[in-house]
């Protein structure tokens, strides 16, 4: 019984994979004369299929579904392509971008990094990249393409802040447009809905973003946002205000 098992099996076996081959086969076979393509944000469909070298038809002699996938995939803003042979010489590619953060300005150029902490150039054209910009890191051996800047302390602490904010407050962080890093200096925060900063130094950021969006829902469209020129909690447990010195004697007069 066991010995007739192991026939059935062995020829279902070569069954599937002439099968298998066959359709290998049928697929390299078929002439490929559309290209789909979906998925995409911060390019378009068309400058994905330039990059690739897939945007002229005349050129899609010899393609396969894996030469494709490669070509796509060699694009600094991609992190994976699905690609399929659909039939009727038409093959669909959807990519997944990978994560944008924040960017990054150095000496000559702008960068963009991703939540894996991946520099990426800003390609021309690039669509939808307002992020919040992490300022004067500092950057012992500079900044390169496609480096992963895990062991640069600020860049990684700027991108903790970011992320922290983007957790406990999509508001906050829809109107994050920086994070000073002071070339090693205290650290500060910027947000564009607001007149002044906030001054966070150094050590417990974290938990400093955290206290600050508790005290931000108290100050929330009160008319004391109108007289600050700063919010600092550098000092533990304790939150300073400062206060523009003339609004604040014309709120004495007022009082």
């Amino acid at each position: 019984m066991a010995r007739i098992l192991n026939i059935l099996f062995a020829i279902a076996v070569l069954g599937l994979m002439i099968y298998l081959s066959v359709g290998i086969d049928d697929i390299k076979n078929q002439k490929i004369n559309f290209i789909s393509f979906d998925g995409n944000y911060h390019l378009t469909k068309e400058q994905y299929l330039a990059f690739a070298n897939l945007y002229d038809k005349n050129l899609f002699e010899n393609l396969s579904v894996q030469i494709i996938k490669d070509r796509v995939e060699k694009h600094p803003y991609i992190q994976h392509a699905d690609v399929r042979y659909e039939g009727n010489n038409k093959v669909s590619v959807r990519v997944t971008e990978k994560s944008f953060e924040s960017l990054i300005v150095d000496s000559s150029a702008q960068f963009i990094i991703t939540d894996k902490l991946q520099v990426l150039p800003v390609l021309d054209q690039t669509k939808k990249i307002d992020y919040p910009v992490i300022s004067n890191p500092v950057l012992r051996d500079g900044i390169k393409s496609l480096s992963i800047q895990k062991k640069n302390n600020d860049i990684l602490t700027a991108s903790k802040i970011i992320s922290a904010v983007k957790l406990i407050n999509i508001d906050l962080y829809n109107s994050l447009s920086s994070v000073d890093m002071q070339n090693g200096d205290d650290i500060i925060l910027y947000f564009s809905n607001l007149n002044y900063p906030l001054i966070i130094g150094r050590g417990g950021e974290i938990q400093k973003v955290v206290y600050f969006n508790s005290f931000w829902k108290y100050l929330k469209g009160k008319e004391i946002n109108n007289y600050m020129e700063y919010v600092d909690l550098r000092f533990a447990g304790h939150v300073y205000l400062g206060i523009k010195e003339q609004n604040s004697q014309e709120a004495q007069k007022k009082s």
